[in-house]
């Protein structure tokens, strides 16, 4: 147990390095951005970045999640699998992504009402389309446990797509469209980059077998990704409807804030289909997915709760006036992700038992829920109807999906201490809005002393365990003894 939950925690964080360097260049660079882009670029950037999305995973076919099962749960030949998915990607991709290319100006017209975005909507399917050697190498990278190579090229990637976004937002002013091309500047290098070395690897390949299994497994997977991004991303598309672009880019905003929760849960998903599978051949199982379950929940609770407090000191910090209203939606995606993530970590019956049907099936029942939701609260609150919608989707989500997984393999979760972590989150973040000073460093102050007592409420719930305490109390006296054995070196 403790030295599978040690490889998660250690892959999840190095996986999530990576995984949030290439985000953060969006987070990071939120005081260039909203100086040098309107809240209507940052909405035309926010829809674009969305389509391309929903194109790219319409053509991975679920492969990344297929290839973990040949090689590792079926054992079969890594090489030949490699060579198959490459190959069929490819082909498949200069197909599909082809096709977006010759109607990027009815798709065009679709989202935007005109022409306009034409030649940025044909920038961001070419993106989309040298995307597809990445399924292949990261999935490489994932399977043999090199988080580390992983991370290097995360760090290379990040500091390249910083100055590409530097130079054509910043020095060349380009708006929207040096996004654009930054992405694309950025996706090509490393493009290249990844295919050169996977092709030291990848032999001339292909089999029909192995793909045929690939995609009895990876396609069921495609609407359920689908539906997925239509809970996370149909609202921008209602709120340019149904309300401005302005409003789309605060939106949008107040998401890529919510993002850093998206980034974590990201990290743990690229480690945890290894560990899982591996899991699942040990007669301890339940126990171990039980207690995962309740530290995951425990300390993304944390992390959701630290961000939502502290997220209108962060905006006033980072951005300029006309961006704090995205504030309001933050601590609602925040706690979106906690559920999505929880999804992912609960989704091993339906996984065992190659019934990945059935989870598309409630992903997709969620999604028609959720295009309810948004059709019914956006046109009356705007951003903050979309955000309700977003979280309720997930709960339901969450809810269903633990439903349907506990009936082909029951596990027994701890449900009343991931309660117990639910009623400390509201209670400290109720108590946060109760700080109200124009002090920004007080206020800081004052909200990073209530999320001390994140710990502290949930031992006097009863939370912890002895033999978690005891646990703790030996990290904790090992951390002193190291600091104080390398103070005297010093």
């Amino acid at each position: 147990m403790i030295s599978s939950l040690k490889r998660l925690v250690k892959h999840s964080a190095i996986y999530g390095f990576g995984s949030v360097l290439n985000r953060l260049i969006g987070f990071i660079l939120l005081p260039l951005y909203t100086r040098y882009l309107t809240t209507v670029d940052y909405g035309i950037s926010s829809l674009l970045l969305t389509t391309n999305s929903v194109a790219v995973i319409m053509a991975k076919w679920g492969m990344g999640s297929a290839l973990f099962r040949e090689v590792i749960y079926h054992d079969r030949d890594e090489e030949e699998v490699e060579s198959t998915a490459l190959f069929f990607l490819l082909g498949e991709g200069i197909l599909f992504f082809g096709a977006l290319l010759l109607l990027s100006g009815q798709i065009s017209r679709l989202i935007f009402g005109d022409d306009s975005q034409t030649f940025l909507l044909r920038l961001t399917f070419l993106t989309g389309f040298l995307q597809m050697v990445q399924v292949v190498f990261m999935a490489r990278l994932r399977i043999r446990e090199q988080s580390s190579l992983y991370a290097g090229l995360s760090v290379s990637r990040f500091v390249v797509g910083t100055g590409f976004n530097i130079y054509f937002v910043a020095i060349l002013q380009r708006g929207v469209a040096g996004l654009v091309l930054s992405t694309l500047s950025t996706t090509a290098i490393f493009s290249v980059i990844y295919l050169i070395l996977i092709l030291r690897h990848v032999k001339l390949l292909f089999s029909m077998s192995a793909l045929w299994s690939m995609l009895r497994f990876g396609v069921p997977l495609v609407p359920g990704n689908i539906a997925s991004l239509i809970m996370t991303a149909a609202d921008r598309y209602f709120l340019q409807h149904y309300s401005t672009t302005a409003e789309v880019g605060l939106y949008s905003l107040g998401y890529k804030i919510g993002l850093v929760m998206s980034m974590i849960v990201q990290a743990v998903q690229l480690a945890w289909p290894a560990q899982k599978f591996e899991i699942m051949k040990d007669p301890d199982a339940e126990r171990k997915f039980s207690r995962i379950l309740t530290i995951y929940m425990a300390g993304l609770g944390f992390i959701s709760l630290g961000f939502s407090v502290l997220t209108r000191e962060m905006l006033v910090v980072m951005t300029t006036p006309d961006f704090y209203a995205a504030s309001t939606v933050v601590p609602l995606i925040l706690l979106s992700y906690l559920f999505y993530g929880s999804r992912f970590m609960t989704n091993i019956g339906l996984v065992r038992e190659n019934k990945n049907q059935y989870a598309s099936m409630v992903i997709m029942g969620t999604a028609i829920v959720n295009l309810g939701l948004n059709y019914w609260l956006i046109p009356r609150y705007g951003m903050m109807g979309a955000a309700w919608a977003t979280l309720i989707s997930y709960g339901i989500l969450s809810i269903a999906s633990l439903v349907v997984n506990l009936r082909f393999w029951h596990i027994p979760y701890e449900y009343i201490r991931i309660l117990k972590v639910g009623a400390v989150w509201v209670l400290i973040y109720f108590a946060s809005l109760q700080i109200s000073t124009t002090n920004i460093f007080m206020s800081i102050a004052g909200k990073l002393l209530l999320l001390a007592c994140y710990p502290l409420l949930l031992f006097g719930l009863g939370f912890f365990r002895k033999g978690e305490l005891i646990r703790i109390r030996q990290i904790v006296l090992s951390r002193i003894k190291n600091t104080r054995q390398l103070w005297k070196s010093k």
